[in-house]
């Protein structure tokens, strides 16, 4: 058994049993590369040209005439290619079909940001609970090195196995809190039950990730 095969084996363990988990680099440099000046792209636009749609979600800073953009939505349907093929990409379906034990299909597509200095955290929360544990999960393939220090993923370890009506807040407070620091390139998957979410980015360096969301066909869709 190969030294990958072994890594990739601990990293489903540690998503079944903690709700998330780093599964390490699946596109190679020359994609990443390409994914990180088509999401440069996108920004641009929405920074320098003034393109505004409601998939382009962002907020007003007080004092600042500058909204801050922090998701665009709906990747598949930006003009970015060939980036769109990225969501039937092999490799990250069969990655997403791992760690859930079970077909998977591409639900939802969106490039999350955090400016430099900028970027505010990101609310705790679960992204849904009307699926069971290891039915839908989301991967993160994160286009910058992310840390608290630009506001990585934090998550209680085994959240996912709550119930569906256990409070966040409580959750959070209970701990313990895990930061989940990358380099450019991983690929980070967590279920959707999974109580999580990250503070701001108070450095000068971009917290970038392309987030897809892999369900079962058979499970329900987000309300």
């Amino acid at each position: 058994m190969t030294t990958a095969t072994l890594d990739r084996a601990a990293a489903i363990e540690r998503f079944r049993r903690d709700g998330f988990a780093n599964a390490g680099p699946v596109l190679a440099p020359d994609a990443i590369a390409r994914l990180k000046a088509g999401a440069e792209r996108l920004i641009t636009r929405f920074t320098d040209e003034g393109l505004r749609s409601d998939d382009y979600w962002n907020f007003p800073v007080e004092g600042d005439e500058r909204p801050v953009l922090y998701r665009v939505h709906n990747l598949e349907k930006q003009d970015w290619a060939p980036e769109r093929d990225l969501l039937h990409r092999e490799e990250l379906a069969q990655l997403a079909a791992a760690f859930v034990d079970g077909p998977v299909v591409p639900t939802a597509y969106a490039l999350v940001l955090k400016e430099p200095y900028r970027a505010a955290e990101v609310p705790w929360h679960r992204d849904r609970v009307n699926v069971g544990p290891r039915t839908v999960c989301n991967l993160s393939i994160c286009l910058d090195d992310a840390g608290p220090h630009n506001g990585c993923l934090e998550a209680v370890p085994g959240s996912h196995l709550l119930p569906d009506d256990a409070e966040v807040a409580k959750v959070r407070a209970a701990g313990p809190v895990v930061p989940v620091p990358v380099s450019q390139g991983d690929v980070v998957v967590h279920d959707v039950r999974l109580v999580h979410g990250s503070g701001p980015n108070a450095n000068g360096s971009w917290r970038r990730t392309i987030v897809i969301e892999y369900a079962d066909p058979a499970a329900p869709p987000a309300p």
